[in-house]
């Protein structure tokens, strides 16, 4: 999984647009997409969409829980550091 800084800097990058926009769901294109390889073939960030209306080319940010989560294999996955086990 990515690296702690990557996820948090997507995450302010929602709250951002989500403060500004003063409305959901947003759906944005991924500015990301060149930044971080996990998030080349996410082509648009989703905020507050439902997990169940979500593409699975989308990362979506759920703003009650402060996450972002991906589509693996059909599935909805909470993206979680790669030092979440203290690596």
């Amino acid at each position: 999984m990515p690296a702690r800084n990557e996820i948090e800097e997507v995450i302010e990058w929602c709250k951002k647009e989500k403060a500004e926009k003063k409305t959901a769901p947003i759906i944005e294109l991924n500015p990301f997409r060149e930044k971080f390889s996990w998030m080349l073939a996410r082509i648009r960030i989703a905020i507050d969409l439902p997990l169940e209306e979500a593409k699975p080319d989308m990362v979506v940010y759920d703003s009650p829980t402060s996450s972002l989560y991906l589509n693996i294999g059909g599935q909805w996955i909470r993206v979680e550091p790669d030092d979440i086990f203290g690596g």
